[in-house]
This record gives C-alpha cells, sequence and structure tokens, in this order.
C-alpha cells in the first residue's frame, strides 16, 4: 500500500495528544476517579504511584492542558536541521 506525500505531510504536522486517564478500579464511586492507568495517543504509560496528574481550568476558547509526570524510556533532546 502506498501512502501519498500529502498524508505523510499530514502525518508530520504537530498535533495536541489523545490523553485517556483511567480508573480501573471496581469499587470507584465515579464522584472521585483514581487513575490505575494513562494512555497517551493509544499507548498505555508508566507514571509513578505518587504522580499527581492535573489538568488545568479551562476558560472560553482556550485548549485543554494536562501536567502529567511519566516514566521515559528514553530522552532525545536534539537540534534538527531546517
Amino acid at each position: 500500500m502506498q501512502v501519498s506525500d500529502k498524508f505523510k505531510k499530514e502525518l508530520a504536522k504537530p498535533r495536541g495528544a489523545d490523553i485517556e486517564i483511567v480508573d480501573r478500579s471496581k469499587s470507584s464511586s465515579h464522584e472521585v476517579l483514581t487513575p490505575s492507568a494513562v494512555r497517551i495517543n493509544g499507548a498505555e504509560i508508566l507514571i509513578p504511584r505518587d504522580a499527581t496528574i492535573r489538568v488545568h481550568d479551562l476558560s472560553g476558547d482556550e485548549l485543554v492542558t494536562v501536567t502529567i509526570t511519566v516514566f521515559a524510556r528514553s530522552l532525545t533532546i536534539t537540534a534538527e536541521d531546517d
């Protein structure tokens, strides 16, 4: 299957992440969720047991922002050529 250049360019564009915060406990009252899994773009990631997940306040036409502490499998900090 051939992937078009237009589709490749669309995939390469920066975009927001799909974040799922999941409470898997059977006894949850659903008034307060206790996150037991976090997925970013469909991939479950490891988070420290005592990590705080913060969904920042929304107002008006702002986009939602989330702060999550995660365990990194690898970290690369580099400059890219333009």
